[in-house]
């Protein structure tokens, strides 16, 4: 399962590693009010990561590493969001596996240096998907890639966090 951590966005997608490739089983955004105060941010993050992590039986995660953030405030926010993914994943006793977002735009497209776009596009032509993903799943799904190939290869960079 592959983690774009948000405060208010945070976008997942599962896939299941195929002998020929890999399959798209599960993607979305946990959307999460503007209204809601901070904290209910992450415990909606938290109950809705565990929810996903039981019903598609995870069993590896990747996540989004956080490099540059813009202002302390976000750093902050992403990091606490980040948090409760990773608290998820904990509870639920899986090893989590960091990838930095040029890495997984690499894993999508060939190029680090990709667009949003440019992601969501190249995840709808590799898994054969009749529309584009919303930014935030297409960027899970390129980080669950990311761990796909690295599988793939054996070179699982780093142990589990």
């Amino acid at each position: 399962m592959g983690i774009d951590p948000s405060l208010r966005r945070t976008g997942y997608g599962v896939l299941e590693l195929l002998p020929d490739g890999e399959r798209l089983l599960d993607f979305g955004v946990i959307v999460v009010s503007s209204r809601k105060s901070e904290l209910d941010c992450l415990r909606e993050i938290h109950r809705a990561i565990s929810r996903v992590l039981v019903e598609q039986k995870a069993e590896e995660i990747a996540i989004e590493r956080v490099i540059y953030v813009q202002n302390h405030r976000t750093a902050i926010q992403l990091g606490a969001a980040r948090g409760v993914a990773l608290l998820a994943a904990g509870n639920a006793e899986l090893p989590v596996f960091e990838y930095p977002p040029r890495r997984a735009k690499t894993a999508a497209t060939g190029y680090g240096g990709s667009r949003k776009a440019q992601v969501a596009f190249m995840i709808r032509s590799l898994l054969g998907l009749r529309q584009n993903l919303p930014p935030d799943a297409a960027d899970a799904v390129a980080v669950a890639l990311a761990h796909a190939a690295a599988r793939r290869r054996s070179l699982v960079t780093g142990s589990p966090l």
